[in-house]
């Protein structure tokens, strides 16, 4: 197989990894690209990416026009792959197999808005070859799941916005897929409407496994595990959450400390020797803030200072850096 890209030639050499290997990621593409051709203009949104996914819940992250939904579109088989390969479950990206396994809900889902939420799920149910009476039945069974049974006889052009979100995921849902591929779920949602999406979300994450793209980042840090970020088309990097708040966290650790005398404890953590400490303040909420290097060394001057006092801890412990100083950390370094 070749491939005309900027003029050049390209020869796809390698094999197709066995199916095997290919099953155990719910996601795997090799040199994934796509260009997009206008006259004289060639524009490279994605840029050969391999992108490997694992069960549970991965976040897909970028600024705006970096590939995000582009790399989407070519999973779900909505647009056609420049060059490389993609697999979903072991299936080629867009076959008829692969499209099977896969719950899609796009950024902006468009709704037949003089339809009922019951009859547009079951118009969707029978697009995948369901039998009516069990289009029926699921679609009652969703309805209810989502908070939405009561709402059986308006018309979705009369739901809010967070109710038509939720008829949307309904509709990803409609044929038991494997894999829930989302972009940006949240998006123009109240906070309210924000925070019950993703619990649905964290709960359909027990039976499923999930994809989804965000630029909200807190959001991402409250619903997965595993990220990838994406810039100017280009993977920069894919690591767990976890893994990436140890390798970028700074390097004065912040703490937390709540006793039932802060204002004495303050005190004599200000009046210490221990170099240990190169800050320490009382917060608004009333609770001490400690910057220091040497954790080890603030844990054993707190311990030794409650028992000489006799004092009670409420609450000690080390502030996490949030994804979203890592997310900045990494798009000043690109």
């Amino acid at each position: 197989m070749h491939i005309s890209l900027n003029n050049q030639i390209f020869f796809n050499q390698e094999t197709i990894p066995c199916y095997s290997m290919l099953k155990d990621h719910e996601i795997w593409t090799r040199n994934l690209t796509k260009v997009y051709q206008t006259r004289k203009i060639q524009t490279l949104a994605v840029d050969h990416i391999d992108l490997r996914v694992s069960p549970g819940i991965h976040g897909f992250l970028g600024p705006n026009g970096a590939g995000k939904t582009t790399t989407i579109n070519m999973l779900v088989g909505a647009i056609s792959i420049t060059e490389g390969e993609a697999f979903i479950k072991g299936h080629r990206a867009g076959s008829i197999q692969a499209r099977r396994l896969i719950g899609f809900l796009p950024q902006d889902p468009a709704f037949y808005g003089s339809m009922t939420a019951l009859d547009y799920l079951v118009f969707m149910a029978q697009l995948f070859g369901l039998r009516k009476s069990v289009a029926r039945a699921r679609a009652r069974d969703l309805l209810e799941f989502f908070g939405l049974e009561e709402e059986t006889s308006k018309t979705i052009a009369e739901f809010s916005g967070g109710m038509k979100q939720k008829v949307g995921l309904a509709s990803t849902l409609i044929h038991e897929p494997k894999l829930l591929i989302l972009d940006e779920p949240t998006t123009n949602l109240d906070p309210v409407g924000r925070k019950s999406i993703i619990d649905y979300i964290k709960q359909l994450s027990t039976d499923m496994s999930i994809f989804v793209s965000s630029h909200i980042l807190s959001e991402i840090e409250q619903m997965c595990e595993e990220v990838t970020i994406l810039v100017n088309g280009k993977i920069i990097i894919t690591d767990k959450i976890r893994d990436l708040k140890n390798k970028y966290s700074i390097v004065e650790d912040k703490f937390v400390l709540d006793t039932d005398d802060n204002d004495l404890v303050l005190k004599k953590l200000l009046s210490s020797k221990d170099e240990g400490i190169k800050k320490a303040w009382m917060g608004d909420d009333g609770k001490i803030y400690i910057i220091t290097e040497e954790r080890r060394k603030l844990q054993e001057l707190v311990s030794s200072l409650i028992r000489a006092q006799g004092i009670l801890i409420n609450d000690f412990h080390q502030v996490e850096v949030p994804l979203q100083d890592i997310f900045i950390k990494l798009m000043e370094k690109e």
